[in-house]
């Protein structure tokens, strides 16, 4: 069978490797959907004179971003006003319980292409009717990890049972969309069914996630139940280690920050869903300079509203100088490499994915730059490039995508799908859901 190659030449190439290596007029070489080579452009057009083009030429190319955190939604606009706990009962467990599933899945279908078509490539995503959202992602193309809502509930969809069905229907690696471990945080997990999931994560050594330590009153309803802190609670039981990816992680003790220190966890920091919750403002700068892997995520449309990786950096970047009033916390070159490789590293996947670099996947957002926003727009410029790319940009400039080498996203246009069409059939839906949900009482 032949190679299928495509070249893809490019005016920038931000490949966000070890030492920031930045790439005027060169092309990226890939070949049956990995990056074969990074050459000059008229050397790599001579070597492949018979090669696909994909013409990147005036636009400036990026790893695909890594969402490492969110959830799908079908309907948003609720709650927009409430703290955590309030929201959470009154919003999420409302929503999710009125939710059906052929809407679940639509909703995820529509989040996965949402974040595809704003320049995500690589999400985690925590999800009720775990099995429909599968069906979801693989149709959206996207590189999904998927995390059921394990609850300690009868009434509980996505039972441990399932998640572990999943994991291994999905251990593939050259799978697109795979399983990991999960449950959604102490409030609805008890104990042993925490320690069950962790043993599970130990024995087919694949991560897990929950909710951690997002609120104060996190903190204060695990004091009240169990005599300590939330990531102090999940050492004492065994499953705080390298396999855990704690989403939020606003409000850790000393002693927390130490054991997730020691112990090699990764923290998933969704600054925009924290400011919209009132949680507070995660010690980004503090996690880094320990060493903690930490990448970013857009939680859900709840509580964010949007999947839009190029607004959560820009908080990102914004968010920890509010609470250390100091102006150099995060700088943008720093920010990207979190929307990026180490949001790869978080998920494990830092020697696939995260940047451009020969033997990774092709997994590429390519934007367009060419806008009063984005000036100067100079190739040659990468640092102003990065700066425009965390404070000036959003998902409408990304002009293309690519996983492993398809392209999802062409000229702001999904290929996979008649968006139109799709927009239509899904606000049937979600229009309906909105009706039976205020009906129930829910308040916008």
């Amino acid at each position: 069978m032949s190679e299928r190659i495509m070249l893809i030449p490019a005016g920038c190439i931000l490949t966000m490797d070890a030492v920031g290596t930045a790439l005027q007029d060169h092309t990226i070489v890939s070949k049956d959907g990995k990056i074969a080579a990074i050459l000059p452009t008229a050397e790599a057009r001579a070597a492949y004179p018979t090669a696909e083009v994909f013409d990147a030429s005036e636009k400036v190319v990026i790893p695909g971003l890594v969402n490492v955190h969110m959830h799908s939604n079908l309907v948003r606009g609720f709650g927009d006003n409430m703290a955590l706990y309030a929201w959470h009962e009154a919003i999420a467990e409302t929503v999710g319980m009125e939710t059906r599933p052929e809407e679940m899945q639509m909703g995820a279908l529509i989040s996965y292409l949402e974040a595809i078509k704003s320049g995500t490539t690589t999400m985690l995503s925590m999800e009720k009717y775990s099995a429909y959202c599968y069906e979801a992602a693989v149709q959206s193309g996207g590189r999904v990890r998927i995390v059921p809502y394990v609850l300690d509930f009868d009434d509980c969809v996505d039972k441990v049972e399932l998640n572990l069905e999943y994991v291994e229907k999905t251990l593939d690696p050259a799978l697109r969309t795979r399983f990991i471990f999960g449950f959604d945080s102490f409030r609805e997990a008890g104990p042993d069914l925490i320690r069950q999931v962790g043993a599970l994560s130990e024995k087919y050594n694949i991560l897990m996630q929950t909710h951690s330590a997002e609120s104060v009153d996190d903190v204060k309803l695990c004091l009240e139940k169990f005599g300590c802190e939330p990531v102090k609670y999940l050492y004492d039981l065994g499953v705080l280690n390298e396999r855990m990816i704690l989403a939020h992680g606003v409000h850790l003790t000393q002693e927390e920050k130490d054991l997730v220190e020691k112990v090699g966890a990764r923290i998933a920091h969704c600054p925009t869903s924290n400011m919209k919750l009132s949680d507070g403002a995660a010690p980004v700068r503090e996690y880094l300079d320990r060493g903690i892997r930490l990448g970013i995520g857009t939680d859900g449309a709840n509580s964010n509203n949007n999947y839009d990786m190029f607004e959560e950096m820009k908080f990102a970047a914004l968010l920890p100088r509010i609470a250390t009033k100091k102006a150099d916390d995060l700088t943008a070159e720093q920010t990207l490499r979190l929307a990026t490789i180490e949001g790869a590293r978080v998920l494990g996947l830092d020697q696939e994915v995260g940047s451009i670099e020969v033997g990774k996947k092709t997994d590429l957002c390519i934007l367009d730059m060419r806008s009063l926003h984005c000036l100067p727009f100079n190739m040659a410029e990468p640092g102003i490039l990065m700066s425009h790319i965390v404070y000036s940009c959003s998902g409408a400039d990304v002009d293309s995508v690519l996983v492993d080498g398809e392209v999802l996203v062409k000229n702001h246009t999904l290929t996979r799908f008649d968006e139109a069409n799709l927009f239509r059939a899904a606000n049937v839906m979600a229009c309906d859901l909105t009706a039976r949900l205020k009906a129930r009482g829910v308040r916008m």
